[in-house]
């Protein structure tokens, strides 16, 4: 356990360097007893004899006087970075964010976020970790991350504050020459009977296995797939339809050849981009990045409407190629 104090430091600095304690007590306008005590507790603390003591000429550093000094002096200016930091936490522009984001949602929405949020706050370190839904929660709960971009279905959340960014229809994916790719629209009953190609990614399946069911339909799997992108070529490829909420800006696939996006006729419930705390975002800090995220996802949303599904911009890159 620490025995001295900063003060301490500070006076011992201030008479090594002027010499004496009336000089360092006329600097630091501090009553000499003061000073001459705190010297005598911080060498009883460390048991080390800092000055030797001259009735005419004062007080000169001993060779431990001398050591001590320079251990003294970074002390004093770690103490200084300290507090410098302190103020900068207070006023938010510095500190670290934990950011878990659900895996899907990386791709699309992870690094414009956190970029644009540095601009503004140059002196804030984003951690960010890609998750599946449930071990986000989980993360959350635990302390393991602060804050959570995820959605609002999937996994249980109900104990955990959200706060709501955007609210997303899934639509119907089809090849680009499939009988259907015409159309602008497509129910659930025409496609009843068409294989289905299934995104099968930590907490997906079961999303989009209820959709289906809300739909009142069940169709037979025709492929299988982790992988968006790889979801999107099967799709492409003619081996059926597909559900998708969150797509790349264009409608050509890795392998060239092109999908077609419908929106299903009739209701259907919205998946909504959540972001989640275990605090409610208390911290300053973290209730600046909700703030961010909430302005992002409404400018995103903004540059989004008007366009049918395939001439959907990504909120910075634009229309899609031709």
């Amino acid at each position: 356990m620490v025995r001295y104090t900063l003060r301490q430091i500070a006076y011992f600095r201030a008479v090594a360097e002027q010499g004496g304690i009336a000089q360092a007590a006329r600097v630091l306008n501090i009553a000499q007893p003061s000073i001459a005590q705190a010297l005598a507790k911080l060498e009883q603390a460390l048991g080390l004899t800092l000055f030797e003591r001259h009735h005419a000429r004062g007080l000169t550093l001993t060779l431990q006087g001398r050591s001590f000094l320079g251990h003294a002096t970074a002390l004093a200016l770690a103490a200084e970075q300290v507090e410098r930091e302190a103020r900068a936490l207070a006023a938010e522009t510095t500190g670290e964010i934990r950011l878990g984001v659900f895996w899907t949602l990386a791709p699309f929405y992870a690094a414009d976020l956190m970029r644009d949020f540095a601009r503004q706050a140059p002196g804030v370190v984003i951690r960010q970790k890609e998750m599946a839904l449930t071990p986000l929660a989980e993360a959350l709960r635990s302390g393991e991350i602060d804050l959570a971009l995820t959605y609002d279905r999937g996994a249980d959340l109900s104990d955990l504050p959200r706060r709501e960014l955007a609210a997303l229809q899934p639509s119907v994916v089809v090849a680009a020459d499939h009988r259907l790719a015409r159309r602008r629209a497509v129910s659930w009953h025409e496609l009843a009977d068409e294989p289905y190609v299934m995104l099968d990614g930590p907490g997906s399946r079961a999303y989009f296995e209820e959709l289906l069911a809300e739909g009142g339909i069940a169709p037979p799997i025709a492929y299988v797939s982790t992988s968006l992108e790889a979801v999107r070529s099967a799709v492409a490829a003619g081996f059926g339809f597909t559900l998708l909420v969150m797509r790349p800006p264009s409608a050509t696939t890795y392998d060239g050849r092109r999908v077609k996006t419908l929106r299903i006729a009739g209701p259907v419930r919205p998946l909504r981009i959540v972001l989640a705390s275990r605090y409610g975002a208390r911290d300053g800090l973290l209730r600046r990045f909700a703030d961010h995220a909430a302005a992002y996802f409404h400018r995103a949303n903004g540059r989004e409407a008007g366009y049918e599904p395939d001439d959907r911009p990504h909120p910075r890159r634009g229309r899609p190629p031709a």
